[in-house]
């Protein structure tokens, strides 16, 4: 199962009467309501930001949503054990506002005093970092929670100003995998930070969660977590796969086998916190951040960190996004430093190229800057084809 065949199929999987998928869209598709209760119900009902090209539709009861808190404390105790806040605690989110995410409607009626949602967009517009940085400087939040792309516009801002008076004690990644020189660049420019990942989507609850120790446990004693080849078949230890979820606390719209469309592979060590919840070997992210060249068995997967670490060596960059849109075509914007090199674009192609491989096409744009989507989610690399799709059509 995925999220379109939960679509197709809501109405059979939904164990509750009151939550039909005629009113459950008709509630999620007017953003007047985003404030008002589902049918004056005690229900969380959620969409998700369609990034992957695949919206969905989410509903939980109070012990659901109960539940999804709990998975969220067992995590902020591990940050909370890793920081000294030397005074009232404060925390911040900059995350989509005003929308129907889950995000967002779990956490408006926080108390503004400990807690402030920081917006990614305002009446319709991309929030400058000049806005966000003034916001952090005014609350000066201990703990923040963005997306790496945020992170990334953060970490280049403070590296421009010295003088930003925002001092962060521990930096939640969230919403996709951070880019190691983000996190590099992110612990060099803010003294004393702690960086953590918590992983999870509006579809699953909370997944996994960095520890003290720097290991990322998953929450196997909420959810049945498989990692499964393209074949559907159990991939050996320490491989990576597609993440297939079924949970143990879903009662309003069971979560049975679901595929999520991110990719992981799990570690049998165990981490030195003494937790017995498995650890992550790698996370890959989504399961269309993963591209393909062509081999002679037909297609080869080439992991998104290929390409990160390739950008780290070219100098020029500041910013990168790779889409392959076909498996011979690829697209390729640079955000170029001021001292970049006129050949910065023939160099990036020069590298790219050969990883897909004889014939493959490697446009490459120089931009201004890369513009974050409406989710304000911006993935590095992405994948526009489906490749079962394409080793069918080469049968």
């Amino acid at each position: 199962m995925d999220k379109s065949v939960m679509l197709k199929h809501f109405d059979e999987i939904r164990t509750r009467n009151d939550i039909p998928f005629t009113e459950v869209e008709r509630y999620l598709s007017d953003r007047s309501l985003v404030d008002r209760p589902f049918n004056n119900a005690d229900l969380l009902v959620v969409s998700t930001a369609g990034t992957s090209g695949k919206p969905g539709y989410f509903v939980y009861d109070p012990q659901e949503q109960a539940h999804i808190r709990a998975q969220y404390f067992r995590f902020m105790r591990a940050v909370l054990a890793s920081i000294t806040p030397g005074g009232p605690l404060r925390s911040a989110a900059i995350i989509v506002t005003g929308a129907h995410m889950i995000g967002y409607k779990m956490q408006q009626h926080l108390p503004p005093e400990f807690f402030r949602m920081i917006p990614v967009l305002r009446e319709g517009r991309a929030v400058t970092v000049e806005e966000t940085a003034a916001e952090l400087a005014d609350f000066n939040p201990q703990i923040l929670t963005c997306f790496g792309s945020t992170l990334r516009m953060l970490t280049e801002y403070k590296e421009s100003h010295p003088d930003f008076a925002w001092r962060p004690l521990a930096l939640i990644n969230t919403g996709a995998t951070l880019e190691r020189d983000v996190q590099q660049r992110a612990l060099a420019a803010f003294d004393g930070v702690r960086i953590f990942d918590l992983y999870g989507s509006t579809d699953t609850g909370y997944i996994g969660w960095t520890c003290e120790q720097g290991s990322m446990h998953l929450n196997t004693d909420c959810m049945r977590i498989e990692i499964l080849d393209e074949d559907n078949r159990p991939v050996a230890d320490g491989e990576f796969g597609s993440i297939v979820i079924s949970t143990f606390w879903h009662r309003s719209l069971p979560v049975i086998r679901y595929r999520l469309g991110d990719l992981m592979s799990v570690s049998t060590e165990r981490c030195a916190c003494g937790r017995s919840l498995p650890v992550v070997k790698e996370l890959l992210g989504r399961e269309n951040t993963l591209l393909y060249r062509r081999s002679g068995t037909g297609l080869a997967p080439v992991p998104q960190g290929v390409f990160m670490e390739m950008f780290e060596t070219i100098s020029g960059v500041r910013r990168f996004r790779l889409v392959q849109e076909t498996p011979d075509r690829v697209t390729v914007s640079v955000v170029p430093l001021p001292d970049s090199t006129p050949d910065l674009a023939e160099r990036v192609a020069q590298r790219v190229a050969p990883v897909f491989g004889e014939g493959a096409s490697v446009e490459v744009r120089l931009v201004d800057a890369l513009v974050p989507p409406a989710s304000g989610k911006l993935l590095p690399v992405e994948r526009l084809f489906d490749p079962a799709a394409e080793r069918a059509t080469a049968r």
